[in-house]
């Protein structure tokens, strides 16, 4: 179930069946039967937020706590009722959890009279959530390590469904026994669940202390935090940590390893959708229910091979493409201002060159510069090159990027670049908002979805489009066997060519060529002409997956040494391309600081000048 990670679970139920009107002193799980839809709209607004698991409205539906309500007779019924509620709106989207939480007894051991009752009780609340057909038990807020102990050995006898098991830690760190994570994290292993961790106790920058230390341990690991430490305000107890923050605690999360998250205490379907949002960027689930908005973005199925067999049709970049001719696109990216007529001279000098086409990025490094589509068509009506133009989901949410595809095809750009987008946190403007609606595979689902004339809603569209999709990749990814993963995952979304990251260790190269050869998707190496020493060093310190290896950098340092620096890094990127150049079907060339006359010295030899133009001027 968690083995690849990024599985999401829900948020808290009881503080929004709090703020939507049930008092504190009254049992939030006996709200199954009493207003059954309240709870149930809290389900579908999860589901719709993005959350892949959905918990029960069980928690404290055991004997003891409900007892303290007189409810104890309707403990079978308030169970099998949440289960139920659960189920008809997870409908096959989402994974069902059992939320079984402590039995309340002040236990700080479980010998005599307290610890038989607390086997009791956990053991009939286990038996009625089971009876509904649950497809996790989900044992969670515990604070005493022995009842959580005992709640897992009790569950394993019952059931051979995913057990996971959560326990509160202080704001030190530690267990109220005073144990490490890494302690708590083997005890819980060796109880016999199936996923180990943390949740409650306090906000995101806890659990993330937490929970990170068990990722060792191998067993996946779950983090779930509350909206920070509650605070009152005007008598009302509310939680301070943001939605933006949970998305930033997401991504943290899963980069350190942990593969499953989810919100507790006062978070609310909008944190869920911000981590939401992390997940899709940074995790693969395979063989989990997608969430909603990746579900609707997907298109009719069709091979992806009949996508192919019409780019001919769609541009000259595509009829390259489809011929097997060898490609070649420069990034030429908008300046700050307003005047253009720099980047035509360049885009001119390009294609005379021979150059098949220009791409430009989208807010590349989250900076602030003039819209990509506006210099795509100006530079194409001035040159008659058709660019690539590169589409982010950072600052457009789910509508707003639909709409822009459809008003790039009126203006006649046809190629396409996808990908997910720099962060804002990035760039000189790390306050400004990130969307990530959906990822770069969520994005490349929609514009299939386009190509076959069918909306992200499953409705016909008047017109079907007719763009060619580019897909990045990072040979050097840190985490490679996820971005192969991603990577296939692209190509099954309706990816048509692979532009990779610029990589300068050949082994690299070559182990990303053999290893994606079966998906047969056209490559383009990517390359970054080194301008010097102290760019190598740069690049290598600074910009994540392109490590430069220390023959190169001693390369370069010799070379600036002689007054060479820019000379030797052509040579580089030149016998980098010329290693696979029987192996890939293009080159896609970042000249640095925009010095394109750079590219065409790196390509000089690999592409065609076009023969010159005869007419009676």
């Amino acid at each position: 179930m968690a083995e690849r990670g990024g599985l999401l679970f829900d948020g808290a139920m009881g503080s929004l069946l709090y703020e939507r009107g049930v008092f504190l002193t009254h049992c939030f799980e006996e709200v199954s039967l009493t207003q059954p839809d309240l709870v149930r709209r809290i389900h579908e607004e999860y589901l719709q937020a993005g959350a892949r698991v959905l918990m029960t409205n069980t928690f404290g539906a055991n004997r003891l706590r409900l007892e303290k309500h007189g409810l104890v007779d309707k403990l079978a019924a308030i169970n099998r009722a949440s289960v139920l509620l659960a189920r008809e709106v997870a409908g096959g989207r989402a994974y069902v959890a059992a939320s079984v939480g402590p039995t309340g007894l002040p236990l700080s051991g479980l010998a005599g009279i307290d610890g038989e009752r607390a086997e009791q009780a956990l053991g009939e609340h286990l038996d009625a959530v089971l009876a509904g057909g649950v497809d996790v038990v989900c044992l969670e807020t515990f604070e005493v390590l022995a009842e959580l102990e005992l709640a897992i050995r009790l569950a394993r006898d019952r059931t051979d469904v995913p057990i996971v098991a959560s326990l509160i830690f202080g704001a030190d760190g530690k267990s109220a026994g005073g144990l490490t994570p890494e302690q708590v994290g083997r005890r819980l292993a060796t109880a016999g669940a199936d996923v180990i961790g943390a949740n409650c106790g306090g906000g995101p920058d806890l659990l993330y202390r937490v929970a990170t230390p068990m990722v060792p341990l191998g067993k996946p690991v779950i983090a779930m935090a509350n909206a920070g430490r509650p605070e009152v305000v005007e008598g009302r107890t509310i939680y301070v940590a943001n939605p933006e923050y949970f998305g930033v605690f997401a991504r943290r999360l899963l980069k350190a390893g942990v593969k499953v998250i989810g919100g507790c205490c006062g978070t609310n379907p909008d944190h869920i959708r911000r981590m939401a949002n992390a997940a899709r960027m940074l995790a693969v689930d395979e063989g989990t229910p997608t969430p909603r908005i990746e579900a609707a973005s997907a298109p009719p199925a069709a091979p992806v091979v009949e996508a192919r067999d019409l780019l001919a049709e769609r541009s000259a970049f595509g009829a390259a493409l489809a011929a097997g001719r060898f490609v070649s696109s420069v990034e030429l990216n908008p300046p700050v201002g307003f005047d253009l007529a720099k980047r035509v001279r360049a885009a001119e000098a390009l294609r005379d060159a021979g150059v098949t086409t220009i791409n430009i990025a989208d807010g590349p490094r989250a900076s602030l510069r003039m819209g990509n589509v506006a210099m795509a068509v100006k530079v194409g009506e001035a040159t008659g090159l058709s660019p690539l133009v590169h589409v982010c989901c950072r600052d457009r949410n789910f509508l707003g990027l639909q709409a822009h595809l459809l008003g790039m095809h009126v203006l006649g750009l046809r190629n396409l670049v996808v990908i997910t987008g720099d962060p804002p946190k990035m760039g000189p403007y790390p306050h400004a908002t990130a969307v990530y609606d959906v990822d770069s595979i969520g994005l490349l689902n929609v514009v299939t979805g386009f190509n076959h004339g069918v909306d992200p809603s499953g409705k016909a569209m008047p017109e079907k489009t007719a763009f060619v999709c580019a897909t990045g990749a990072e040979p050097a990814a840190i985490d490679y066997d996820r971005e192969l993963r991603r990577l296939e995952m692209k190509r099954d979304a309706g990816a048509h060519v692979v532009m990779t990251q610029p990589v300068y260790d050949p082994y690299k190269v070559e182990r990303f060529l053999d290893d994606t050869a079966a998906l047969g998707l056209p490559v383009m190496l990517g390359l970054c002409p080194l301008a010097s020493h102290r760019n190598a060093l740069f690049l290598h310190a600074n910009v994540p997956g392109m490590q430069v290896p220390d023959y190169i950098l001693r390369r370069m340092e010799q070379a600036d040494a002689r007054g060479e620096g820019q000379a030797e890094g052509v040579r580089i990127a030149r016998e980098a391309l010329e290693a696979v150049r029987h192996r890939v079907q293009g080159a896609y060339v970042m000249p640095p600081f925009g010095r394109y006359k750079v590219a065409m010295e790196v390509l000089d030899g690999f592409i065609e000048r076009p023969a010159p133009k005869t007419g009676s001027r």
